[in-house]
């Protein structure tokens, strides 16, 4: 897979972000997580300042931060603690 093109870890991104298995979920942040690092490499070796480059980045390290939370909420809650109807607080 290459990941030079800048469509590729957006797919990739929105792909893991809307699984509504979670057993695919996990390889899907995977997969995201290895493209999005795998452009920041890139332009890591162009090392250009330009607008576009730099709000790239942005969108790149935003994108990470998004899956790290995803993959939090997902398989680091603890099982059984879910919102009751009463106040909205946590019933377990």
């Amino acid at each position: 897979m290459t990941t030079n093109d800048t469509g590729d870890w957006r797919d990739l991104f929105d792909v893991a972000l809307f699984e509504p298995n979670r057993v695919k979920l996990r390889k899907r942040i995977e997969h995201a997580r290895h493209a999005i690092n795998d452009r920041l490499e890139v332009l890591m070796k162009l090392q250009s300042e330009s607008g576009r480059d730099m709000s790239e980045r942005i969108a790149l390290n935003d994108a990470l931060t998004t899956l790290t939370e995803l993959h939090k909420i997902v398989y680091d809650r603890k099982p059984g603690a879910h919102v009751g109807r009463e106040g909205g607080r946590a019933a377990s």
